[in-house]
């Protein structure tokens, strides 16, 4: 059963908290599909390489070259996962149909966004009511920490 997990941010950015996750992803030896629209699709691109000074994470977009090398990808588009990657992300009101193909689904959203906070709840008011979906909460406390909430 996949487990999916809602990030409501409110002290970090979407670039920083996804960077972070992805990072923590690659170490438990997961790959890692990000599903977003155009442009955030670009400006998520330019994070993975340029986020962290110390790192880079080495991934592709769309229908780049090197996705049989790739530990991370990025779609724009709701379909496709050019390297079987076990965990999805899905950012800026991103859904998939094929949500359960994943192990693990993490919905990161911005909390200082009432139209990502609103999109947010509808997403978990539907996905709640599937039983092949196991769904968490987790919200950034005043010192940016997770702190699981549902």
């Amino acid at each position: 059963m996949p487990q999916v997990d809602f990030y409501h941010l409110t002290s970090s950015d979407m670039a920083e908290a996804l960077v972070m996750l992805v990072k923590k992803s690659q170490l438990a030896g997961k790959k890692v599909l990000l599903q977003c629209p155009r442009p955030a699709a670009e400006a998520m691109d330019e994070a993975l390489w340029t986020q962290d000074a110390d790192s880079w994470i080495p991934h592709g977009l769309d229908d780049a070259d090197g996705a049989s090398h790739a530990h991370t990808w990025i779609m724009s588009t709701p379909e496709g996962n050019p390297i079987a990657a076990e965990f999805l992300f899905l950012l800026h009101g991103a859904e998939r149909a094929d949500m359960t193909s994943f192990e693990r689904v993490f919905n990161l959203f911005d909390g200082r966004s009432d139209a990502q906070v609103t999109q947010a709840r509808a997403q978990w008011q539907e996905w709640r009511k599937k039983d092949e979906l196991e769904m968490r909460y987790f919200a950034q406390d005043g010192e940016g920490k997770w702190k699981k909430r549902g």
